[in-house]
């Protein structure tokens, strides 16, 4: 990951934060940018838990970003065989339900 050049490009600051102290991550231990439409739109913390990937942490780039969060989640829960999904927070907590009644409907139109 060129981090220059992706705050160069997008404007967009990432940072790895496994080894920053816990009270002092914004987005997670291992929070992974998502790109849509040439754009970053968001960072979701991942980890997998069984079937079960988990979104310890959403960061969205406003309720535009929801659907293509939605899918890399959706995708990403594929690479890593896993069968569901759980949202755990999210940065705009009015977003939170969007977020989930878009992955619940990704997730099923994939599983047809």
């Amino acid at each position: 990951w060129e981090r220059a050049r992706t705050e160069r490009i997008f404007g967009f600051t990432h940072r790895l934060e496994a080894y920053v102290p816990k009270p002092k991550r914004v987005y997670g231990y291992f929070a992974m940018p998502v790109l849509a439409g040439g754009r970053l739109v968001g960072r979701v913390d991942p980890v997998r838990e069984g079937s079960t990937l988990v979104a310890r942490q959403v960061t969205l780039d406003g309720p535009k970003a929801v659907p293509a969060v939605a899918q890399a989640l959706v995708e990403a829960a594929s690479w890593v065989d896993c069968t569901d999904i759980r949202v755990e927070r999210v940065d705009a907590p009015d977003l939170r339900e969007p977020l989930a009644k878009e992955v619940t409907g990704v997730l099923a139109t994939a599983l047809r």
